[in-house]
């Protein structure tokens, strides 16, 4: 019903007694009923700097004062607690209940109430506690203020949680307002997926100064439904087909004025049926004989296989590349040289790709297969939405897949961050080398960008991982041991491979890192993590910093720079040492470790490989020695990674 604003009920009252109207009295008590104040909080939009779990703002204008469920909680800790409500009109408010705690005690100790009219917020006069005992309180404001907005602000000590109820707020639609429309609730937003083809949709109204007398339900857009209850406030809507309907509900008040608010349901097509997503799709392998490749295994045929090249070292890998994004709900594998024969797989799990790394999916880890157990299908826990499959083959030196079958169907890619074990060392089993793995703190960020790749060599009596392969050393050699400091970690921009050379499961004795082997691993690498391959580096110390050497010398191809320290090879021997001569080298070679070497060599390439300077760099540590006094400080120097990461193999001659 409209309202006549307050200030008016005054003049009416005053016109209507002076003339002596014969029922002065009646229309007095009404003109002074349309002027009462009435809750304009009440199912208004509220918004909260915080919430904890469900205990939503919008409860806190629900109208219920009893349920301890209906309430609004920003949760502890947060040091910013605002509940802001929207009065959707202009009013002059007189006074608050304000209704806090939980069941009948923990109220509100201090809190401000502030209001907005359009320019700002401000202080509500008088509506502020500093030392509440109460859980209801009813407080009358020291002067009106006009206001389209209000604001409580919980003041209680940070581990205390500030539980409100209801904030009633009490005022009068302010001059410039003659009648507000009724406020409509059409329901949440609903999704369906065919064949379901019907839904039910409940909404309501309510209106501030009058009553709802009609309710309307039309669809505005999208592929046509049946609709019945189009007048009441539960609408019933059948026949959907895909796509996305959008149905407004519309509210009338007593003075004919109209709200409205719209519900969308989405309606997804009926999923394809689940198939075999991996039949003829790219395959590759960590090694395979050369007889039996890995498209065997996704031809069809059963009688074909895929078999891995000889090896000492386990976790093998066969992957397969489905070209876009599929929802993947299972796998068969089937093992061994044919049906009946004894040489299945005993251990092996599948992994998906995340977009930045390998990760393993639940429900597929098989361990202890017996060997005449030639196929396993395996259901997942959950479906993955990937882009590539992996099958890891924990056996050695052999592993044989006839046919690997993935039931799945087409799905939509992933945009949100990758998962990957970021900003931390971890162990990762290779069919190369096991190795210890860095990825940057900010690698999780997002899925495109690419990032440069250190492989760390550690020496010929040194390890980065624990002999039974369960982690990464406590104090690692090398460069892997530097990651144990936090500001380290933060520095490093760049993924970082450690390999241990010793195969499993000894660290014992001595050992020299395979050219070929690294050659592998780097292209592993490439499959494994998001790597710039324009900044590919290599480094080690002793051993390994001759391995890194006689990498630049024999395949500097990939390589942007090497850093070898305190070497104790002597490349000039090397016929192809002229090789180095545009590679970017920037060596480290302790005081009391034959300081001389780097210089012979850098002398060699400026004088004896053709015009021109070498791209050699190198420093002598005072007081090195061939120890960690010298390798430790080389990996410290966080000039070193400035100089590194800024080379570039496309810079190169």
């Amino acid at each position: 019903m409209r309202r006549i604003p307050s200030r008016l009920c005054t003049l009416v009252m005053g016109v209507l007694l002076g003339c002596g109207a014969p029922d002065e009295a009646g229309l007095s008590r009404q003109a002074m009923a349309l002027a009462e104040p009435i809750n304009v909080t009440l199912h208004k939009p509220a918004t909260a700097s915080s919430t904890q779990g469900s205990f939503l703002p919008e409860y806190a204008v629900d109208g219920d004062i009893t349920s301890d469920d209906s309430r609004w909680c920003p949760g502890v800790y947060n040091e910013t607690r605002l509940l802001d409500i929207d009065l959707q009109g202009t009013f002059d408010l007189v006074r608050m209940e304000l209704y806090t705690g939980f069941r009948a005690d923990r109220p509100i100790k201090s809190y401000e109430l502030f209001y907005d009219d359009g320019t700002g917020w401000k202080p509500l006069p008088g509506a502020s506690q500093t030392n509440n005992t109460s859980i209801a309180v009813s407080t009358t404001f020291t002067q009106p203020v006009t206001a389209k907005k209000v604001r409580f602000s919980c003041k209680d000590p940070l581990a205390d949680n500030c539980r409100v109820k209801e904030l009633w707020v009490f005022g009068t639609p302010h001059a410039t307002e003659v009648n507000i429309p009724p406020v409509v609730d059409a329901g949440p937003d609903r999704s369906i997926t065919l064949p379901t083809n019907s839904v039910t949709l409940s909404g309501g109204a309510t209106d501030a100064d009058g009553t709802v007398v009609s309710l309307s339900w039309t669809q505005v857009s999208g592929p046509t439904a049946t609709l019945s209850g189009t007048t009441t406030a539960t609408l019933s809507a059948t026949g959907l087909t895909a796509g996305t309907a959008v149905f407004r509900l519309t509210a009338t008040d007593d003075d004919g004025a109209t709200g409205t608010d719209e519900v969308s349901v989405t309606v997804a097509p009926a999923p394809q049926a689940l198939t075999n997503v991996a039949l003829g799709k790219p395959v590759s392998a960590g090694s395979s004989n050369a007889t039996l490749p890995p498209a065997n295994a996704v031809d069809g045929n059963l009688t074909t296989r895929w078999e891995s090249g000889y090896h000492f070292q386990t976790h093998n890998y066969f992957d397969v590349d489905l070209g876009s994004a599929h929802e993947v709900h299972g796998a068969t594998l089937h093992l061994s040289i044919n049906a009946t024969s004894s040489y299945a797989m005993t251990a092996f799990e599948l992994q998906s790709w995340d977009g930045g790394c390998w990760k393993t999916i639940p429900g597929s880890g098989v361990e202890g297969n017996p060997t005449n157990t030639t196929q396993r299908s395996l259901t997942f826990t959950a479906p993955v939405t990937t882009t590539k499959v992996r099958v890891v083959c924990k056996d050695q030196p052999h592993c044989r897949l006839r046919e690997l079958e993935l039931s799945g169907r087409p799905g939509v890619a992933s945009t949100a961050p990758t998962t990957c074990a970021a900003g931390q060392q971890t162990l990762v089993r290779n069919v190369r080398y096991d190795y210890a793995l860095f990825l940057p703190q900010q690698y999780n960020a997002d899925r495109t960008t690419r990032w440069p790749l250190i492989i760390a060599l550690h020496g010929l009596g040194g390890a980065t991982l624990a002999t039974d392969r369960s982690g990464v050393l406590a104090n690692p050699e090398g460069l892997a041991r530097q990651f144990n400091s936090a500001s380290f970690r933060a520095a490093m921009k760049a993924i970082v491979i450690s390999p241990n050379q010793r195969l499993p499961f000894t660290n014992s004795g001595t050992g020299w890192f395979n050219n070929d082997a690294l050659l592998a691993l780097v292209e592993d690498a490439k499959k494994d993590y998001r790597v710039d391959t324009d900044r590919i580096y290599f480094t080690g110390l002793s051993g390994g910093g001759n391995r890194s050497l006689e990498q630049g010398i024999t395949d500097s191809g990939p390589l942007a720079a090497i850093v070898p320290i305190a070497f104790t090879s002597t490349p000039t021997n090397d016929a192809n040492v002229c090789n180095l001569k545009s590679l970017p080298i920037w060596s480290f070679q302790g005081e009391f470790d034959t300081p001389s070497r780097p210089s012979n060599l850098k002398n060699w390439l400026d004088t004896r490989c053709g015009a021109g300077s070498s791209a050699m760099r190198f420093t002598v540590i005072p007081g090195g020695r061939h120890d960690g006094s010298t390798w430790d400080t080389a990996y410290a120097t966080l000039e070193l990674y400035d100089w590194l990461l800024q080379q570039r193999r496309s810079h190169r001659p």
